[in-house]
Order: structure tokens, then C-alpha cells, then sequence
């Protein structure tokens, strides 16, 4: 064990090896905006060809830092496989971004978040904005970063997609195919996601002089069983729509089957256009159109924010909204 112990690669070896000082070496490692671009990654090189990694209960204690940052993965929508299958690239693109800066991501449910965990910050995603958790978090003072999660206290910071724009770009691509009487299909309306694309449908078929009656909105809970269910309520209506719009791609699949059990033919009968981009939505047939989430970015930016937000205790919060794109495919035709 002594010997062992004594082979263990250090920081000092590291900071000879690659001609720096231990601070420097420090900082790099820590990811400090102090240390220039090309030191930064002679450093790690060196650090990983000797096998040098810090040791993190050492360097938790003096510094009161655990590099932990939690990733509390709900199911506000009601579905938890519903919120790993589009998150799952999300939770990937975290994970990365934080071991670029030397953090390991601590996989909770929010029902397992207690005291007897330790960690400097936390990615809120599939949670209410009023759970109780998040008032939990508030008052241990831990900074949060919610994805499509607005906290109202705290050090908070948001990360999320431009779900009305989304709808906007659905929408518009319709009305200029000539549809005229165009249903929705809502996500779980406690959700911002579910919540801010309904409103946005409203308002959106408002401007374009759309009718909009009632019969034509159905609130589905993004799973592929309540689109299917509420896409059969709309083609059992005396004037069916000519076009569907759903708040999530799970359901936008399901409504294209229905419409085939139907009898019908989606895309030429009745148009269909999802939300997300799951990488099914183009294996469909048709082919699904639907408005794409940079899901990665969603991941990286909620990671980078957390980073920040643990690393500047004077750093503000931010509010980031990314940009949606409309691709168009075969169920549009």
C-alpha cells in the first residue's frame, strides 16, 4: 500500500513535466479563465499521459466543494421513460460538459434529493416550477438551473427552447399549405413546455384569422397513448381537421397511426407536424415534419450555467432561449 501510494502521479509531477508552477497547474485543471487556451490543454495532456487525477475527497474537504452537480430528472408529465427518452440526449450533453471542467453529474429523482446528499448545484428538469423540492433547494441555498423549469427564487438560471416560436414555424407552414381548420393536441399543460406551445397555438391561430373552436384543442400528456386517444376524438368529429398539430413527437407518431387505423392516409388526408425531432420522427411513414430541439445545446448550456454559477458566487443568473427549426417532411405533403 505504501508503495503504491508513493507511485501515485502528483500535482507537482504534473507541473514539472509540463513547465508550469503547482498553481498553474491548479487552475487549469479547475478550469480558471485566467490560464490561456494553449496552457490549459498542455496541462491536461500531461495530467492525463502520467495518469494524474486530483483527489476529490482531499480537495472537497479544503475547499468545501464536492464537483458534484445533481441532475433531478422528474416526471411532472406524468411518464418518467416519457422524460428520459427526449432527455436522453440532454442528460448525455451534461454529463460531457461537466467532465470538461472536472464535475461528475449525480442522477436523482426527486424523491431521493434529501440531506444525506451532497452537491454544488443542481439541473432541474421534468419538475414543477412550485414543487416543493425546488423551495428545498432555495433555502439550503444550492444554485439551480432549471431546463424548462422557471424557478422563481433563488439563484436560478433557465435554460430552455422557444416552444412559441415553435408552434409560430408549425403553424405558418400549414396555413401556407392552404389548411385552414388546424387542431392541437397539447402536452401536460403543468409543464412549460405543454403550457407555453397551447398558449402559443392560441395565440398564433388568433393572428392568422384561424376559427378555433373549442372541439379542436385536445390536451394529451405528450405520451403516445394520449395522442393516439385524442387524435381519434378529432377524426370522430362531424368536420374533421385537415391538419394536427401535437406538442410532442410521441404523440404526433401515435395521431399518424390512428389516422391510418382510420382508413385515412396521413400527410394527403390530414397533416401532422410534432415537437422535439426524436430521432424516430424520420424512420416514420411517412416521415414526420416536426419543430427540432438542439437537445444537446439544452444539455450543454444547463451544464455550463450550473459551472458558473458554482464557480462565481457574483455571477447572475441567466435566461437562455434557443432557437427551434422547422423540418419538413412527408407528413405534410
Amino acid at each position: 500500500m505504501v508503495s503504491f501510494m508513493s507511485d501515485r502521479p502528483t500535482i507537482r509531477d504534473v507541473a514539472e513535466r509540463a513547465g508550469v508552477s503547482i498553481a498553474t497547474v491548479s487552475r487549469a485543471l479547475n478550469d480558471k479563465g485566467d490560464v490561456s487556451v494553449d496552457t490549459r490543454e498542455r496541462v491536461r495532456k500531461v495530467a492525463r499521459s502520467v495518469g494524474y487525477s486530483a483527489d476529490r475527497a482531499a480537495r472537497s474537504l479544503a475547499t468545501q466543494k464536492t464537483r458534484l452537480v445533481a441532475v433531478v430528472v422528474g416526471d411532472n408529465a406524468g411518464h418518467r421513460d416519457l422524460s428520459l427518452v427526449f432527455f436522453a440526449k440532454v442528460l448525455a450533453a451534461i454529463s460531457r460538459r461537466l467532465a470538461q471542467s472536472s464535475y461528475d453529474p449525480l442522477l436523482l429523482h426527486p424523491n431521493d434529493v434529501g440531506l444525506e446528499h451532497r452537491f454544488d448545484a443542481a439541473v432541474l428538469i421534468g419538475v414543477d416550477n412550485d414543487d416543493a423540492l425546488v423551495a428545498d433547494l432555495v433555502s439550503r441555498k444550492v444554485p439551480l438551473v432549471g431546463v424548462d423549469v422557471r424557478c422563481a427564487d433563488g439563484r436560478a438560471a433557465y435554460v430552455g427552447s422557444d416552444h412559441a416560436d415553435g408552434i409560430r414555424l408549425a403553424l405558418a407552414h400549414l396555413h401556407a399549405l392552404g389548411h385552414r381548420r388546424i387542431a392541437h393536441v397539447a402536452g401536460a399543460t403543468n409543464t412549460v413546455a405543454g403550457s407555453e406551445r397551447l398558449q402559443a397555438f392560441r395565440s398564433e391561430s388568433a393572428a392568422l384569422g384561424l376559427d378555433l373552436p373549442d372541439e379542436l384543442l385536445r390536451v394529451g400528456d405528450f405520451s403516445s397513448a394520449s395522442g393516439y386517444r385524442e387524435t381519434c376524438v378529432l377524426l370522430a368529429l362531424a368536420e374533421r381537421p385537415t391538419a394536427i398539430v401535437a406538442a410532442s413527437d410521441l404523440m404526433a407518431l401515435a395521431s399518424l397511426q390512428a389516422i391510418r387505423d382510420a382508413g385515412l392516409q396521413p400527410g394527403k388526408d390530414i397533416a401532422v407536424v410534432g415537437f422535439d425531432d426524436l430521432e424516430a420522427a424520420a424512420l416514420a411513414h411517412p416521415a414526420l415534419t416536426t419543430i427540432r430541439q438542439d437537445r444537446q445545446e439544452l444539455g450543454t448550456l444547463a451544464a455550463t450555467r450550473a459551472i458558473e454559477l458554482i464557480e462565481d458566487s457574483d455571477a447572475a443568473p441567466q435566461a437562455t432561449i434557443l432557437p427551434v427549426e422547422l423540418v419538413v417532411r412527408g407528413s405534410t405533403c
